[in-house]
């Protein structure tokens, strides 16, 4: 396993910038996420890692070694794309083994190895398919197979879950995490999905596009309890969590945060003009101590485990979040409380996050 480290990549196609400054240090045996929607140069990103793009600046190490000028072959990563990239005229074996006979390897060493790494994923039984046999998670194993078997330095993972559905997306998880935890090796792992990146990585780099980013592509690079529970800005905010932050804008006056009519404590330091949120699981309806906001259940979502309560209040809708069977219904008024110290203070104007 080797640690990565970016330092200053900027990443363009022709005159259009794709990442800019970019720097992340990612320790060896870790497994990173990158998360973003698209355009934010997560993949991009990875591919430059992988040696199959050219930085416009920065310098990419893997190891401790630079590798900007080295061959993809001889950088010692294992890319897994989205597609498989299986060749279909082949047995699982053979998919598996490819890269051990192009190099000449030992018959008895590709038996032994194709057996160890076909056990670890599950595919002993299936050695003999090929992959139009197989279904998509079987599919994704072999890829994932064939990748374990060259014991690289680091894998990369591009968005590798995205073609299955939901139950295998869910086992895969879990098996991928669990590869990880065997392996010990360095994965840097790209996704949309802010369920993968919440629930394999150790670390999650929030990436955004440039329009919306300014000086940096990366927003926050945290665990996944840093960047749910304090995120560093807006961006963030906004993208991680589901159902989504309930935002609403503020003013700083004296010692209070004034949300329309409610007024929350607050502290002298903070800028006049200022964004609030709060997560849906924070929010309480009905009876309750301190400041309250008037509303209107407008709808209800039934999750079973839990509920999800739409709300109409003066300062716009807010989205509750309630693990018990409250007997509120629909067109009810109800007071909605928001828990004080659990608020996020954003400045408006930069979209910073600001310490209360």
């Amino acid at each position: 396993m080797s640690a990565v480290s970016l330092q200053g990549v900027d990443i363009s196609y022709g005159s259009v910038d794709v990442v800019r400054n970019l720097d992340l240090d990612i320790k060896a045996g870790e497994f990173v996420v990158f998360v973003g929607p698209s355009g934010c140069g997560k993949s991009t990103t990875l591919r430059l890692i992988a040696g199959l793009e050219e930085g416009r600046a920065g310098h990419v190490s893997i190891g401790g070694r630079v590798v900007n000028d080295v061959d993809p072959a001889r950088r010692d990563v294992a890319m897994v794309f989205q597609n498989y990239a299986l060749f279909p005229h082949m047995s699982v074996a053979d998919n598996i083994s490819f890269g051990m006979r192009l190099r000449g390897e030992a018959k008895g060493k590709i038996a032994a190895s194709v057996a160890d790494v076909a056990r670890m994923v599950g595919l002993q039984d299936h050695l003999h398919k090929r992959p139009g046999a197989l279904s998509g998670g079987q599919r994704q194993r072999v890829a994932l197979a064939r990748a374990i078997v060259r014991k690289p330095a680091v894998f990369l993972f591009d968005e590798p879950l995205s073609n299955l559905d939901a139950e295998f997306r869910a086992a895969m998880r879990y098996e991928l995490s669990k590869l990880h935890r065997e392996l010990g090796s360095t994965m840097i792992y790209v996704t949309h999905d802010q369920v993968e990146a919440m629930t394999m990585g150790d670390r999650i780099a929030v990436l955004a596009p440039l329009k919306q980013a300014g000086r940096s592509n990366l927003m926050q690079f945290g665990t996944p309890e840093e960047v749910y529970h304090r995120p560093a800005n807006l961006f963030v905010a906004k993208f991680i969590g589901s159902p989504p932050m309930n935002f609403f804008e503020a003013r700083a006056e004296g010692g209070s945060i004034r949300i329309g009519a409610l007024n929350l404590p607050g502290a002298g330091h903070l800028p006049t003009a200022l964004t609030v949120g709060i997560r849906p699981e924070h929010v309480r309806l009905g009876a309750g101590d301190g400041p309250s906001i008037a509303g209107t259940i407008e709808g209800v979502e039934n999750l079973g485990h839990e509920k999800l309560w739409f709300i109409a209040t003066a300062e716009g809708r807010i989205v509750a979040r309630t693990s018990d069977s409250a007997g509120h219904g629909v067109g009810e008024n109800v007071a909605v409380h928001l828990v004080a110290d659990r608020l996020h203070v954003f400045d408006r104007t930069t979209g910073d996050r600001v310490e209360v």
